[in-house]
């Protein structure tokens, strides 16, 4: 009898150790932060990436902390939306927002402004998404056909450098607009501010284009991400904050 029971013990503590593995390894995959504001999102975020997230080397043989499927909503993104420790000061924001919501070009291999306002197929005129899902919004309050997309797949299928934001989806509810957003790749320690900050810009726009009010902004990554060299910063600053990504 002690001996079936020893047996049974060890299977148990076998099944549980298994068990425990699946968990890790489902904690990578869809998880989700509903915040306030940018900042509280910000630091949420690097705070599960950097307590949940898989060590991986990504196809440039760079190491990454990563989450997959992260989904954030920003309830109030007008108020704290720049995060104290971040390293680009509102000037610089205001330039990444001005370009976002600009059709032209100044020379990069793409901006998501050119892709939202005048994406197009090669040889082909230029579509402004962004003027199209103004339209729609201002034609129905309750359509699902204000999207915009940045990916332009004759172009993008071959490039190394290619749009990490994908999709820019607006609804109207209840007298407020709220954005939806996927990126494919996203540097949450480097990028996010930037990209929230730049995105609540566009939808002030558009709110302010079909007269409606600015409402929550979300976001889903499929791989949210902190690289390597930002390691050392994301710890001290989690320590700092004592945040755990809660």
């Amino acid at each position: 009898m002690r001996q079936i029971l020893e047996s049974m013990g060890r299977k148990t503590e076998k099944n549980l150790n298994v068990s425990c593995e699946k968990c890790l390894l489902m904690a990578t995959l869809g998880r989700f932060i509903r915040a306030k504001t940018i900042t509280d999102a910000w630091q949420r975020g690097l705070g599960l990436i950097w307590r949940q997230g898989a060590e991986i080397t990504d196809e440039r043989g760079t190491r990454i902390r990563e989450l997959l499927s992260l989904q954030v909503v920003v309830e109030e993104p007008y108020r704290e939306m720049i995060p104290a420790q971040y390293s680009w000061n509102e000037e610089r924001l205001e330039e990444y927002a001005e370009q976002l919501l600009s059709g032209s070009n100044p020379g990069f291999e793409y901006t998501y402004g050119e892709r939202l306002r005048a994406w197009h197929l090669p040889g082909m005129p230029a579509q402004d998404q962004i003027e199209q899902a103004i339209l729609r919004l201002r034609s129905s309050a309750n359509t699902r056909r204000a999207t915009a997309v940045t990916w332009i797949v004759p172009v993008d299928m071959n490039k190394d450098e290619v749009p990490c934001m994908i999709v820019d989806d607006f609804k109207l509810r209840d007298g407020r607009l709220n954005l939806s957003i996927f990126f494919r790749s996203h540097d949450f320690a480097g990028a996010y501010p930037a990209n929230l900050y730049g995105l609540a810009r566009l939808l002030q726009y558009v709110s302010r284009e079909i007269g409606a009010e600015p409402g929550s902004i979300s976001t889903t990554s499929s791989s949210a991400h902190i690289y390597e060299h930002d390691w050392d910063f994301v710890e001290k600053m989690l320590l700092e904050a004592g945040s755990d990504g809660v």
